[in-house]
């Protein structure tokens, strides 16, 4: 008896319940298995979706069935590009990319509109001159909770000791707010820089820490913070018990403009 009823409560609990349903897009006939995709985000009922593979770029359009609606080849961008990020609005995004030319590699972004087409012309951010041809993105792109602020910045590591970051602040339209160069002493050999943040008012924070590449055996860690509005940096050491840490995160609460610092 108490096996059967057992089996009838659960057949009760769940008749209650509804199936999950999924939903899948058809094969493209231009996707390929080495094929890059991002998901941009749901923009007037329907979901953008980045596609890139070697010269080739696309924006797809899906409706809420998954079914492709439009498809936009991006044109505007040259052969080869590093990377593509984006940043979602409910009526537009932006997309940015770098692409090396000759000596100079380019950080852009170009605002798209929720058909996935471009407008305006494309924007250049920042540059850097290289002496080589490179393979991988010179820059990194991060935004503000509220995404308000948009930092670009690009570290140069050559130094062992002292490793130079630069840093772009831009507004919600893509204009430049502040542009900062300044140099961080590394005095550990291990030492490594890394969880860029940047908070609602545009204020910038990372971490230095000493240890392995590879996040293991942390055992000094330093809180670094550059206001948007000056040049100069403040680097605070941070008082760690006798452990050593691994997978440092850092999240910005912009509510109550703290920094909390999470590790293994």
């Amino acid at each position: 008896m108490r096996v059967l009823f057992v089996a009838f409560f659960l057949l009760f609990a769940l008749s209650g319940t509804q199936a999950q349903r999924i939903i899948y897009s058809e094969p493209d006939r231009d996707d390929v298995r080495n094929m890059n995709f991002e998901v941009i985000g749901k923009l007037a009922g329907q979901f953008h979706i980045y596609k890139g593979y070697r010269d080739m770029h696309y924006v797809s359009i899906y409706d809420a069935e998954m079914r492709q609606v439009e498809k936009n080849r991006l044109d505007f961008l040259p052969d080869r590009i590093f990377n593509a990020d984006f940043l979602a609005f409910p009526d537009f995004y932006y997309m940015f990319y770098q692409y090396q030319k000759r000596n100079i590699v380019y950080c852009m972004a170009v605002k798209m509109d929720d058909k996935g087409k471009k407008v305006g012309e494309p924007v250049i951010m920042d540059t850097t001159d290289v002496t080589f041809s490179s393979n991988n993105r010179i820059y990194t792109v991060i935004f503000s909770e509220d995404k308000s602020k948009i930092l670009a910045y690009k570290i140069n590591a050559k130094n062992d000791k002292a490793h130079t970051v630069t840093t772009m602040l831009f507004d919600k339209q893509l204009d430049l707010i502040r542009k900062t160069r300044f140099v961080v002493n590394m005095p550990e050999r291990n030492d490594f820089l890394e969880e860029f943040q940047v908070d609602n008012e545009g204020d910038l924070i990372f971490l230095r820490a000493s240890g392995s590449a590879q996040n293991d055996n942390i055992n000094k860690l330093s809180l670094i913070y550059k206001s948007a509005i000056d040049d100069e940096f403040l680097i605070t050491d941070l008082q760690l018990p006798t452990i050593n840490l691994d997978d440092i995160r850092v999240k910005v609460d912009n509510l109550n403009k703290k920094y909390l610092i999470t590790s293994f």
